[in-house]
């Protein structure tokens, strides 16, 4: 009796060290931080259809599951650095370079919600995409690139 007893102990404890272990929260993947601007750039030629870095890692899980402040930086330098060269060339009139804008603001959007480490990196793209200019078309294909990087970003 006193053997089931220890038995069942260990049981439970061996329970809740597996249970406690699985409930931390992914990582990000590395090809998150391991892409540079010039990198998000060349995904970013897929838009309107799903942006997808190696691996198939969508953007919007990159926001998602950024944890420490290091892969933020890593990571909002990179992302914000590719929104920046593609606000310039939207407000130079380029319709495509302002789709692939509105995707990966949208696919940030996505991922980082409302509050959390990576809302921040959210409000700055969102200023570059106020500087891509007020040209109808360039509004039409932020708008075009916003709908496609919400649902597939």
């Amino acid at each position: 009796m006193r053997c089931r007893r220890a038995l069942a102990a260990v049981l439970t404890a061996s329970s809740l060290v597996v249970l406690a272990c699985g409930s931390e929260p992914p990582a990000m993947p590395l090809i998150c931080t391991d892409t540079d601007s010039a990198g998000l750039l060349r995904a970013l030629h897929a838009a309107p259809g799903p942006v997808r870095l190696r691996g198939g890692v969508a953007l919007s899980k990159c926001t998602k599951l950024v944890l420490t402040d290091a892969d933020l930086q890593v990571l909002g330098t990179n992302m914000h650095q590719a929104a920046e060269d593609l606000a310039t060339r939207a407000a130079a009139g380029s319709s495509v370079a302002a789709l692939q804008l509105g995707y990966l603001s949208a696919a940030i959007d996505r991922g980082s919600g409302t509050t959390g480490i990576a809302a921040e990196l959210a409000r700055r793209v969102q200023t570059a995409v106020l500087a891509a200019g007020d040209a109808p078309a360039v509004r039409r294909a932020l708008a075009r690139g916003a709908a496609a990087g919400g649902v597939n970003g």
